[in-house]
């Protein structure tokens, strides 16, 4: 665990945030305007990170078909995974703690709050058909990273 701490400390320190651990070992941070959450698993020593991508009241079929199609073999998702928990749509990834960095692991969550904007969009625009992607672009950390 202390070496899951001495992580976000880097984190904290890298985009100008203060990030603090709950007694579940997760953390929040804001990353483009999305909400994102860290769970450092020690019985796995890796990270899960996600965000809400859709939430209703009551998750259509159409919403359901759709997200499910987005995450056949990754084509939508870019690798990260979509799933429901109760009335919203969550997209994660996970990192292996093992050789990862603070910029690395900021990375991956600019990565999925990027991802979650897409597909937020994508379910939201029914109509929508575009292709869409994510570049990574090189901009200071601690304009994208928040607060919480």
């Amino acid at each position: 665990m202390e070496k899951a701490k001495l992580l976000i400390n880097e984190l904290a320190e890298l985009t100008s945030t203060e990030i603090n651990f709950t007694a579940d070992n997760i953390c929040e941070i804001v990353v483009e305007d999305r909400l994102i959450l860290l769970r450092y698993r020690p019985e796995d020593d890796d990270w899960l990170y996600f965000g809400v991508v859709f939430e209703s009241e009551e998750l259509s079929r159409e919403i359901l078909e759709k997200a499910l199609s987005f995450n056949l073999f990754g084509a939508e998702t870019l690798g990260l995974h979509l799933g429901r928990f109760n009335q919203s749509l969550i997209l994660s990834g996970t990192s292996e703690m093992e050789g990862l960095n603070a910029e690395t692991l900021a990375q991956k969550l600019l990565f999925l709050a990027r991802q979650i904007n897409v597909l937020s969009e994508k379910l939201g625009d029914n109509e929508s058909s575009q292709e869409e992607s994510i570049s990574v672009v090189s901009s200071p950390l601690d304009t994208v990273f928040m607060q919480v």
